[in-house]
């Protein structure tokens, strides 16, 4: 499998630097676009062709039943009993989800609305591969280890955004002047305390999945 994502890799890194290099004989955007637009058309339809020509001749295997099982979960349990007996093909309880993400559990839907919060081209992407990666996890167990680097990847986004947004608010408000209204005062304890708030809940989060962890050991043993 490693092999694999090593030789794919080296594939795609090929395809952009063919792609930088044909931008740059061109230099023009507009024939850029044009020969990039031509090129996509018909290889997505080279592929589709040959996809179901293997497909119907028989030299590319049909689809499995572990793959009809991501799309529909109940379709290993109705068609094919002994897919759905393996262990790493059952749906991933909630105490796999505590014991293997932790806090991050906690921070991933903030990542998703910071996300939603500052649309662009890399937060829609970060946003399709999160809630994917979370609906696989959640068919399989064993598919855990793909939402893994996407609810990272979300949960430092929010934890970035919300100590930027703490930071901000505390600087504004120690630059501004002290003979103020009793409202900005109000609003200089609220910046003060919101902080000491946010790390005490986190605090208890942690706390928290590790008592669920500690649970599970416990009933395991």
């Amino acid at each position: 499998m490693y092999k694999r994502a090593i030789i794919n890799h080296f594939l795609f890194l090929q395809v952009f630097f063919f792609l930088d290099w044909v931008k740059y004989l061109l230099n023009d955007a507009k024939l850029f676009k044009s020969f990039l637009r031509i090129t996509l058309t018909c290889v997505i339809t080279v592929g589709t062709l040959a996809l179901g020509i293997g497909t119907a001749s028989g030299y590319i295997s049909p689809w499995t039943g572990r793959f009809y099982s991501l799309l529909d979960p109940t379709y290993a349990k109705d068609h094919i009993p002994i897919i759905a007996s393996v262990s790493e093909h059952q749906p991933t309880a909630w105490s796999s989800f505590m014991f293997d993400f932790h806090i991050l559990l906690f921070l991933f839907p903030a990542g998703l609305y910071f996300c939603f919060k500052r649309l662009s081209d890399a937060t829609i992407f970060i946003v399709m591969y999160g809630l994917t990666s979370m609906y696989f996890a959640g068919v399989m167990v064993r598919l855990i280890l793909v939402a893994a680097p996407a609810v990272c990847l979300i949960s430092a986004i929010a934890a970035s955004a919300t100590i930027k947004n703490l930071t901000t608010l505390i600087r504004t408000k120690s630059k501004s002047p002290q003979t103020v209204s009793g409202k900005s005062s109000g609003s200089k304890a609220a910046a003060k305390v919101f902080p000491f708030f946010f790390c005490l809940c986190l605090l208890a989060c942690f706390i928290f999945c590790i008592w669920i962890v500690e649970i599970n050991k416990f009933d395991g043993a």
